[in-house]
């Protein structure tokens, strides 16, 4: 790529997140919406801090599922330096992304007209998931220009067939997804690999090898170590929800799940094994995001809570973005089944608040980083072996008993539990930051600024 050194302030990056509801403070649990859209803002906040303009790009031209405002025009970041600008397709209402390929030709369009009326010029194309790839390679022909392009993932559809059930490959058009990203290959400067999971699929499922690598980092301001005392209004918030008082809820043992309201975040395996955790461990709390809008997925995860009794020690909650840093912060241990993951935000962000994490095998973060090199595994009864690693236990995906299992072993133990934290703490910070990681993408790229420049502007 070429070498764009010592930017103005004024180098301008079009960031296309094409799919989902996108805005500076993300509503987690809406469709299609969650850890991408946060990575992508959170890139952005870093890049503002390299001294670049940011233009996000994300479909609108329907109202917000949540306020009913119009998705249109241009909504900007408060530091000026950024903004989202709404692309439309003329369907006023929210489309799956599964089902976006029919809307690309519209969307990059449009896009292309309301870029060219303005006059802007921008110096990199950075699209994340192939939709937003494939507006990317569109928008470069309609202005008959070379603009580098770099496409982030964050899943691929070759590893997402690996995990999901075949009977749901079908209505996900898995195959047609595997088509649209091979084809994209050709057609970019670059791909970016946010986890080793998706630059080995890249390698051995797509003959292709990533040049670049910008995994989800963790902004320290936000998400960092805090003492209960200093969360004391998320006990008011969590008795808001519960039938016990603050103060009751202080003597608990909290497991805390965030994530969409969806199937492959397998809510109903944390469910079951909370359930047995509950009757062997008096005194816990299980804390899990369930969002009322999330359909069926939702359905079956409140009438699974009351089928098995445990409605009492349950608390289901919907968007908490405020809280989430204090909501963390109280959690005894963090807990994701999830079996489709691109990286594992949630699990990261909880590690930088030096809480401890029960994953399972598809969390490319614990998996890979929280474990640390000298994982060891327990071998017990069928389907239950566990890896017990620095900072996380992983869990076969699916295993029910083995999550029971290591939740068990983490909310009984109190050393094990606060020496994990400690570990998942030293592990995710400084490393996975924004401003690291960021700053080595841009030097990857050829359009960091130089040492000299960097200690001026230090």
């Amino acid at each position: 790529m070429t070498d764009r050194r010592n930017p103005s302030r004024d180098r301008h990056i079009l960031m296309i997140t094409n799919h989902g509801v996108h805005e500076w403070e993300v509503t987690p649990g809406l469709p299609d919406t969650g850890g991408q859209n946060v990575y992508v803002n959170q890139f952005t906040e870093a890049l503002i801090e390299q001294g670049y303009r940011v233009t996000i790009v994300n479909r609108g031209g329907y109202p917000h599922p949540v306020t009913g405002a119009a998705q249109t025009g241009v909504v900007s970041h408060p530091s000026g330096k950024a903004r989202i600008l709404y692309i439309e397709d003329g369907t006023p209402a929210f489309v799956r992304k599964e089902d976006m390929n029919e809307h690309v030709p519209l969307l990059a369009s449009d896009l292309h007209h309301k870029l060219a009326d303005e006059g802007a010029d921008y110096d990199l194309i950075v699209s994340h998931y192939w939709d937003a790839a494939k507006i990317g390679v569109a928008l470069n022909e309609l202005a008959h220009s070379e603009v580098p392009h770099i496409w982030v993932p964050h899943s691929l559809g070759a590893l997402k067939k690996r995990n999901m059930d075949p009977s749901t490959w079908a209505d996900l058009r898995i195959d047609e997804r595997i088509a649209h990203e091979r084809a994209l290959l050709d057609r970019i400067d670059g791909a970016v690999a946010t986890s080793s999971a998706i630059r080995d699929t890249f390698v051995d499922d797509y003959g292709y090898r990533p040049r670049y690598f910008l995994p989800p980092c963790v902004d320290p301001v936000r998400y960092h170590p805090r003492s209960h005392d200093d969360c004391a209004a998320v006990w008011d918030f969590l008795a808001e929800q519960s039938p016990y008082s603050a103060s009751e809820l202080r003597m608990r043992r909290i497991v805390l799940e965030i994530s969409r309201t969806d199937r492959t975040k397998r809510k109903d395996v944390l469910i079951q094994a909370y359930a047995q955790v509950r009757e062997r461990i008096p005194g816990t709390l299980l804390v899990v995001a369930l969002d009322d809008r999330g359909g069926e997925p939702y359905e079956e995860a409140v009438a699974l809570i009351h089928e098995l009794g445990v409605e009492r020690d349950v608390i289901t909650l919907g968007s908490v973005w405020e809280q989430l840093p204090c909501l963390y912060a109280v959690a005894a241990v963090y807990c994701t089944p999830s079996v489709m993951e691109g990286f594992g935000m949630s699990a990261q962000e909880a590690a930088a608040i030096a809480v401890p994490v029960v994953a399972s095998d598809l969390v490319p973060f614990a998996a890979e980083y929280l474990l640390g090199p000298a994982a060891e595994r327990l071998d017990g009864e069928p389907g239950r072996e566990l890896l017990v690693g620095d900072a996380a236990i992983v869990v076969p995906a699916d295993d029910v008993e083995g999550f029971a299992h290591a939740l068990t072993m983490l909310l009984s133990d109190d050393a094990l539990r606060g020496q994990m934290g400690r570990r998942a703490l030293e592990i995710t910070i400084p490393y996975f930051t924004w401003a690291h990681r960021t700053r080595d993408l841009l030097d990857d790229l050829g359009l960091g600024v130089d040492t000299e420049t960097d200690a001026d502007a230090g």
